[in-house]
């Protein structure tokens, strides 16, 4: 396995196709992936700005690995986290773009001070 973490693809969004526009839905989407504490606790684990596989993080846990695959499917839909392929292997990153811009769609939610009446 030691072989294995040294051949670490690079933990870069350039290669990315752009993350999908932050429309209300997508917002709504993202809210719902983060609305777990497991994922946030899997996203925890990307502080780093390094590539996880599976196993990485199911020991850093105490769930099973299908449970912990499906969050990471949940986090992958909404484009939280992308994957690299690499031959049998696939490697976890965080888009940490998109969280960014999420954080300034709800701030801009939270700053408006625009009046509105029912």
């Amino acid at each position: 396995m030691d072989a294995m973490l040294a051949t670490r693809p690079p933990c870069t969004e350039r290669d990315l196709p752009p993350a999908p526009p932050l429309t209300d839905e997508n917002l709504a989407l993202i809210g719902r992936a983060l609305a777990h504490p497991e994922r946030i606790r899997i996203i925890r684990q990307f502080t780093v700005c390094t590539p996880h596989i599976v196993q990485e993080i199911v020991d850093h846990s105490d769930l099973a690995q299908s449970t912990i695959s499906e969050h990471l499917r949940i986090l992958r839909e909404a484009h939280i986290l992308f994957v690299r392929e690499d031959g049998p292997r696939r490697w976890y990153c965080l888009r940490r773009s998109l969280l960014r811009d999420f954080v300034r769609e709800i701030d801009d939610l939270a700053q408006s001070n625009q009046l509105v009446e029912f």
